[in-house]
């Protein structure tokens, strides 16, 4: 049974309604993109779409790519009008009706809750898994990577296999939307917002877990994978909750780490020599340094013959685009001026530092060696440090990073390669703690 709640909002607030399903699968063509399939109980086939048909238009809006589709589908909610026009058999036809709502998610071993938070100027969808039925329980704010991927995909991904283990171990696990994603209401889009943004949202992430009535708040624990173990200490230093965990993370400035990123993924990625990768580090570091540390725009670097190419290549300028590695430009700046040393040793509970030793990713065993050393230096013993083997970034079970590579290219985390190991060692500290 699904728990459907409003917590944050008063008791005479209208809630937003939820966001539709489209249940569109398409691929661009030169006249608009053409359905590839369409999913059964959405809006497109309550519209009587099929396959093959061409979109051109929606809600008014000529629709040119799947970008250009995305940024008007992603805004429509359950019960608005829809109308599109498409072309079949060479006839241009137009549909209208109404929205259909996104199913809420189903479990068998879980109570999920739907929640509001309020957000700045509107709200974030939170949602809440539980054993079914319990109450006092101990409760994990889970902090993703810095994609803009909603909460709502989780259970098709690493994220909602982890999360299960931890209610089939007794735990609340805590999700919420970054700015703009999934039922979120009148936020900007994730992809236009800074770090501090992201900090804001899991700070009220972290906040309204701490009010839920059937949580333990004694027991209250943070999750950060990836980009979310940066954000962690930053939480977890307002809060000091009863412990955090990281993985796959960094703790070097920015600038400094990905250097040695590159020197990993350039052969293994673009098959790169080392010697073709010496000769883009020369030049990479110089760009990195006069972005991060000086804070000259792409702009700026641009106008130097010598970064021109790489500025394009690598810090994805494009003119009038804010976009770079999916995010703001202003995210990664952010990120580099970060003193995670001084954050660390703020946070006096237990610490879990994992690493995945076919990372390629966080590819460095310096990074999870330093938390674990910052921490204990303020705070002996507070931290533990795990190596766990045949582990990737993506909490694949890899034998090697040759073979993570391959198997994130076939996304073998959705193909039952999920390496347990994680979910244990995670069970386990926790049990202790």
């Amino acid at each position: 049974m699904i728990a459907l709640a409003c917590f944050a909002l008063n008791a005479s607030a209208q809630t937003p309604p939820r966001k539709a399903i489209m249940g569109l699968l398409a691929k661009p063509v030169a006249s608009g993109i053409l359905a590839d399939s369409i999913l059964v109980n959405s809006t497109f086939d309550a519209l009587h779409l099929q396959k093959g048909d061409v979109i051109t238009e929606l809600n008014g809006n000529k629709i040119t790519s799947i970008d250009s589709y995305s940024k008007v589908a992603l805004n429509i909610r359950s019960g608005d009008k829809v109308t599109v026009q498409f072309i079949r058999s060479n006839k241009s036809i137009t549909a209208n009706g109404n929205a259909i709502m996104r199913p809420y998610e189903q479990s068998a071993i879980a109570d999920v809750q739907y929640d509001w938070v309020k957000f700045r100027n509107g709200y974030l969808r939170a949602i809440t898994r539980k054993p079914k039925g319990k109450t006092n329980l101990p409760a994990i704010l889970l902090i993703p990577g810095y994609g803009c991927g909603s909460v709502e995909n989780y259970m098709n991904s690493y994220n909602g296999k982890i999360l299960t283990e931890w209610i089939k171990a007794g735990y609340a696990v805590v999700t919420i939307e970054k700015s703009g994603l999934g039922d979120s209401y009148n936020c900007v889009p994730c992809s236009e917002v800074d770090l501090a943004t992201d900090i804001e949202s899991f700070d009220a992430g972290y906040s309204y877990m701490e009010q839920l009535p059937f949580v333990d708040k004694g027991n209250l624990y943070i999750w950060g994978h990836s980009m979310g173990g940066i954000i962690a200490p930053e939480i977890a230093k307002r809060h000091q909750p009863k412990g955090v965990m990281v993985f796959g993370t960094t703790f070097r400035p920015w600038s400094e780490f990905l250097l040695e990123m590159h020197r990993v993924q350039k052969p293994l990625l673009e098959n790169q020599t080392y010697l073709q990768t010496e000769d883009f580090m020369r030049t990479i570091q110089k760009i990195y340094y006069e972005f991060f540390i000086l804070k000259k725009s792409r702009e700026e670097l641009l106008k130097n013959p010598e970064y021109a190419a790489l500025v394009v290549s690598e810090l994805g300028y494009k003119e009038g685009s804010n976009d770079m590695w999916g995010r703001h430009w202003a995210f990664w700046p952010q990120i580099d001026s970060l003193n995670l040393a001084q954050s660390w040793q703020k946070i006096n509970c237990p610490v879990l530092v994992l690493h995945g030793a076919s990372d390629y990713e966080s590819c460095s065993i310096v990074e999870p060696q330093l938390i674990t050393r910052t921490v204990n230096e303020a705070h002996p013993n507070n931290a533990t440090m795990q190596i766990i083997p045949e582990l990737d970034h993506f909490m694949m079970k890899s034998k090697n990073w040759e073979e993570a590579r391959d198997n994130f290219n076939t996304q073998q985390y959705n193909k039952g390669n999920f390496n347990y190991a994680i979910a244990e060692a995670t069970i386990n500290w926790l049990k202790q703690h």
